[in-house]
């Protein structure tokens, strides 16, 4: 009787609602030939995830976080290239950025990387 009335209260007891969390939209990333790739996790290869731009001469180091969008334009001239960074909380920078490096990230295929000299735009999503 006594375990009857414990099943009983167990399966009565509520049960934990699990709520799902937002939808992860992609990022966007264009190559100078037009092609659109959609990345889940992008990111710098390593630790540090800062963007060094170079502005009026002083160089800047911009934690990748706080880009919402990177557009390039221009020719590589040692290893930067021109670019405007809009900023997540507003505002913009136009410099030169550093594209000596690449993005990597996860793609409906796997691992996917690219170098930022092939790079014409960069939308970050909300991963």
């Amino acid at each position: 009787m006594i375990l009857f009335s414990l099943l009983v209260v167990v399966g009565c007891a509520p049960q934990e609602i699990v709520v799902p969390g937002p939808e992860l939209q992609p990022s966007r990333v264009v190559t100078s030939e037009g092609v659109r790739f959609e990345v889940l996790n992008l990111r710098l290869p390593g630790t540090q995830q800062d963007l060094k731009i170079k502005i009026a001469g002083t160089t800047i180091w911009i934690p990748l976080a706080d880009v919402s969008n990177i557009r390039l334009s221009g020719a590589v001239m040692d290893q930067y290239r021109p670019a405007l960074l809009f900023l997540v909380r507003g505002g913009r920078l136009e410099g030169e950025l550093f594209v000596g490096f690449i993005l990597e990230g996860e793609s409906d295929q796997g691992y996917w990387n690219i170098h930022m000299t092939q790079v014409e735009s960069v939308d970050f999503g909300s991963n």
